[in-house]
């Protein structure tokens, strides 16, 4: 018994030892990449297949996935084919698509067969799942914008792998390379030798090849069924990029005929291009078929919602409004309303209903939510039919509107912000002049009337502004509903507010409008009303309310916070005026030669004689009116001459009617006149007081037309201050430079001699001129710029508008910008700049730049070293500084 249990348990051990050393041996001939066995084959094949590149390719869909469904498509423009990430896009992806690369790397290192140790001595592969990693490690190189790398892989499948189906694999991603890289002949061979592959292959005609360093004899490789699709799609790609639309609707259409069952976005996708292509050649009936297709299709909301919208488009009459109506009406299209609206616009406005059109191109405007593409479009068609109908004003604000939403990639984007800056100071001059008017005719009524009409302007105002945010109450509430739709169904469109992309460009939106601003209510809020009356259009006024700066608040609307800016006197009345001649005055100027509108120039210029106020701008506005009645009508003509002559005898226009070549030689004199005050000035230096005294005194008699008469005044009053110990003499000639030339630099420099004299001054001793200044010169340091804005201006606003000059004209010197508290506002700092040359190049530009600065352009700017910059803001006072950066820059 015992010996037969002992035979058992001998007998066990035996088959356990025997069971671990097949395994061992198994594994041993299975890890083995130059034993070409069946079950060398198997093991590494499996590591191979899902080791590799099934986890990488999964890594690189999930990224192409991910960036196809947050990316946002321009339905306003031909869809891409085949959508890739750009540079910026793509650096999101490295991450995976790296991971894909060493996982597949690896794999082709541990489990080629024979091993892959020096390729060029390789013959042949008997693992079956190498090429595709290859073929994925050269798709994840074109992902990365590696096109280089990605090359060299592919050239290296079709040399090594010309008995497998990778073969073509790798040629269609060779075509798609060289595409990416702008080499349209290379990708076009590529394509042929494919065309050619399928040509032979449908034909039989096939012969087998020998195989690479051996006579064994192989039958050529099969073109893949499952790269047919693409193919064709790839072929369209190059069509479009050589211009060749026909051809490209020939290779989407057959394209057609090979997809896949688990391809119908992307069979989607082309019939939406092939829709796009047929509306642009004019088959209005291939067009409406392909959108038909993608609504009935598999596709995303926002292309179903685009390809209903543009098959709505290429209908005709009352069909095409009910069908428009209808999409107004459906819950789900709340997001797209803009689009909705913009389309009835242009239905109305091509049917003649222009007040119907622009109703609804307000109406886009306003739900315009994320889509700055359509809020843009709305605008610049409203500011294009306003510029056709000469009314300037709407047509800059719709203009200044639109280049305020935009992207710089919108088209024509620097053609509209040229439109609207050149607009800006038209706009200015007419609102300066209705504002001045309307305030006027309010100061003119009887008190009680015009406590009256205060009263029912604060209603009116109170009345606008709450429609208006019952208004946007009402279209917040719709879209919320939309989002819950959205999120109950699961369809629809990427939400705003779900979408991480789309936030962050609102954000930077928000912020490039409005540059940084605390999280606070109110924050838009302002105490101040700008125009009491306006002849603006109410419909602008509603549909634009993300322009509206100034949002009343209510509690500050009072009649007697209304009448403080009314001119209820003399004194302030003469002010209005001042500024409402000048106001005609400059929109007549800029209509006569910014736009060539002489009917609307000769309006105002005729608007400022019509007040009958004695003002510089009569005299002024009656020699423009002189140029254009010159050629056209001679009897106004005359009229504005003998105005001239009676009125201003002693003008220059005076002058240049009586003589034509007064002004030539009134150059000719000043020129003369610039001679002889260099020559006194000289005489001066070299202390000749009494025949400069002799020579001011002829010229400040004798000579009052001479430009340098001032300066004479003040050369007199300098010698009378040599000569004599009592300083009080100069006072009458220094009174007489401030009532002769009030407002000029030399009346400035006699207040200040008359400041000294009147306060105390010192005895005529020898004057130090050596340096006093606490600010030092180095010509070898980095150098910043500093800007000082007025007071009251925002400094995130005033840095908002710096980044964006920054933007388009400093965009590769990367500034840095930055504020600092002084006196009782800020200045900003531009940083650094190499040398004085580079500092002066850009002050120069800031100077002659309106776009995107407006009245900042004429702000102080001047620059500055690191050193002198601590003691100008430790001191918050420029006035030393202005001194010393006169002297050295």
């Amino acid at each position: 018994m015992k010996n037969t249990n002992c035979d058992e348990n001998y007998m066990r051990n035996i088959l356990k030892i025997g069971s671990v050393s097949l395994v061992i041996i198994f594994a041993t001939v299975a890890c083995s990449t130059e034993k070409n066995t069946a079950i060398s084959r198997n093991y590494h094949s499996l590591n191979a297949h899902y080791n590799g590149y099934f986890n990488a390719n999964e890594l690189i869909k999930s990224s192409i996935r991910t960036y196809q469904t947050s990316r946002q498509e321009d339905y306003y423009s031909l869809l891409p084919i085949n959508p890739v990430p750009d540079e910026t896009e793509v650096a999101g992806m490295y991450p995976a698509i790296d991971t894909a690369i060493v996982k597949c790397t690896k794999v082709i290192r541990d489990h080629s067969m024979p091993s892959n140790d020096r390729p060029s001595k390789k013959k042949e592969e008997h693992n079956r799942w190498i090429d595709e990693n290859w073929t994925l490690i050269g798709e994840a190189l074109y992902y990365r914008r590696d096109y280089e790398g990605a090359m060299k892989n592919f050239k290296f499948i079709r040399k090594f792998y010309s008995d497998d189906p990778s073969l073509f694999i790798g040629e269609l991603w060779m075509a798609k390379t060289n595409m990416a890289k702008g080499d349209l002949t290379a990708a076009k061979f590529n394509l042929d030798n494919l065309d050619a592959a399928i040509a032979e292959q449908e034909s039989g005609e096939q012969e087998k090849i020998v195989k690479k360093g051996t006579k064994k004899e192989v039958k050529p490789a099969q073109f893949p069924k499952k790269i047919r699709f693409d193919f064709e799609k790839t072929k369209a790609e190059l069509a479009l990029l050589k211009g060749e639309k026909v051809q490209a609707i020939q290779h989407l259409e057959e394209s057609l005929n090979h997809t896949r069952l688990g391809d119908k976005e992307g069979k989607a996708r082309v019939h939406f291009i092939l829709g796009q292509l047929h509306e642009e050649q004019g088959n209005k009936t291939g067009a409406a078929e392909h959108f038909s297709k993608v609504i009935r299709g598999t596709s995303s909301y926002e292309m179903a919602f685009n390809a209903r919208l543009k098959r709505t488009f290429l209908g005709e009459g009352d069909k095409v409004k009910k069908d428009l109506l209808k999409m107004l009406k459906d819950q789900k299209n709340a997001e797209f309303k803009d689009q909705i609206y913009y389309a009835l616009a242009d239905m109305e406005i091509r049917a003649g209903d222009v007040a119907q059109g622009k109703v609804y191109l307000h109406q886009s405007a306003f739900y315009s939510v994320n889509n700055t593409r359509q809020k843009g479009m709305a605008y610049e068609r409203l500011g294009n039919m306003s510029f056709s109908e000469k009314n300037y004003v709407f047509a800059q604000k719709y203009y200044d509107s639109c280049g305020r939403v935009i992207a710089d990639t919108y088209p024509n984007a620097e053609g509209i912000r040229n439109k609207a800056i050149k607009l800006s100071d038209l706009v200015v001059a007419v609102e300066t002049a209705q504002y001045e008017d309307s305030v006027q005719r309010i100061a003119q009524l009887s008190e009680s009337d015009r406590e009256s009409f205060l009263k029912d302007l604060i209603k009116k105002i109170e009345k606008e502004e709450k429609a208006r945010k019952e208004k946007e109450a009402e279209r917040l509430l719709e879209l919320q509903q939309n989002e819950n739709l959205f999120a109950q169904t699961g369809t629809g469109s990427k939400w705003y507010w779900n979408n991480q992309k789309t936030r962050a460009q609102g954000y930077e939106e928000f912020r490039r409008l409005w540059g940084e601003r605390e999280n606070e209510d109110d924050w838009r809020r302002s105490d101040k009303v700008q125009n009491f009356i306006s002849d603006g259009d109410p419909e602008f006024v509603d549909g634009d309310t993300s322009n509206v700066a100034d949002v009343v608040q209510e509690d500050s609307l009072t009649v007697e916070s209304l009448t403080v800016g009314l001119p209820l006197n003399d004194s302030l009345m003469a002010l209005s005026n001042e500024r409402l001649l000048e106001a005609y005055y400059n929109a007549g100027y800029l209509y006569k030669e910014q736009l060539k509108e002489e009917s609307l120039a000769e309006e105002n210029f005729n608007k400022v004689l019509d007040r009958n106020v004695e003002n510089k701008h009569n005299l002024l506005s009656a020699y423009e009116l002189y140029t254009m009645y010159k050629n056209t009508n001679p009897t106004k003509a005359e009229e504005m001459k003998s105005y001239i002559l009676n009125n201003y005898t002693n003008s220059d226009y005076a002058n240049y009617l009586r003589d034509p070549d007064f002004f030539i030689k009134k150059k000719e004199r000043d020129a003369l006149a610039e001679e002889s005050y260099t020559r006194v000035l000289e005489r001066y230096n070299k202390k000749l007081y009494g025949p400069v005294l002799a020579q001011a005194d002829k010229v400040i008699n004798e000579e009052p037309d001479n430009i340098f008469r001032s300066k004479y005044m003040l050369l007199k009053a300098m010698c009378l201050g040599q000569r004599f110990d009592d300083k009080d003499t100069l006072l009458p000639t220094l009174n007489r430079v401030m009532d002769e030339y009030p407002k000029t630099p030399e009346a400035s420099r006699a207040q200040e001699m008359i400041d000294i004299i009147k306060n105390g001054y010192s005895e005529n001793i020898v004057a130090d001129f050596s340096s006093k200044s606490p600010y030092k010169y180095n010509d070898r340091v980095e150098l910043m710029v500093v800007v000082f804005p007025d007071a009251k201006r925002s400094s995130s606003d005033v840095k908002s508008r710096i980044s964006d000059f920054h933007r388009e004209f400093f965009s590769r010197d990367r500034l840095k910008i930055k504020s600092k508290v002084f006196k009782d506002g800020s200045v900003i700092i531009v940083d650094e700049f190499k040398n004085e040359s580079d500092a002066a190049k850009y002050i120069s530009a800031y100077k002659n730049t309106r776009k995107y600065l407006l009245d900042l352009q004429n702000a102080k700017i001047m620059m500055i070293s690191q050193e002198n910059l601590i003691i100008l803001l430790q001191k918050q006072d420029s006035k030393e500084y202005d001194l010393f950066y006169e002297d050295y820059y």
